[in-house]
């Protein structure tokens, strides 16, 4: 993965995420209200949603500093 991808990536993720956190946010406003139900479907959708993001962000995370131990590798190589 060059640099270019890895932005684009980054970018794509944190949209991504950010889409379901305000899901997420507009659930808890209807929560509150009492439009939405705990027990709805719904709700757990989104919780599930939240933790497979987190795992996502996490495997990008660890792979970033896969790549940046390799580029350092490479650096102190020449």
């Amino acid at each position: 993965m060059n640099v270019d991808q890895i932005l684009r990536q980054g970018d794509k993720m944190m949209a991504e995420t950010e889409a379901v956190i305000r899901r997420g946010e507009e659930l808890v406003a209807k929560l509150g209200s009492g439009d939405v139900k705990p027990e709805d479907p719904q709700v757990k959708e989104v919780l599930l949603q939240l933790k497979e993001r987190v795992r996502i962000n996490a495997d990008f995370n660890t792979e970033l500093q896969r790549l940046a131990r390799e580029h350092g590798k490479i650096t102190a190589g020449h």
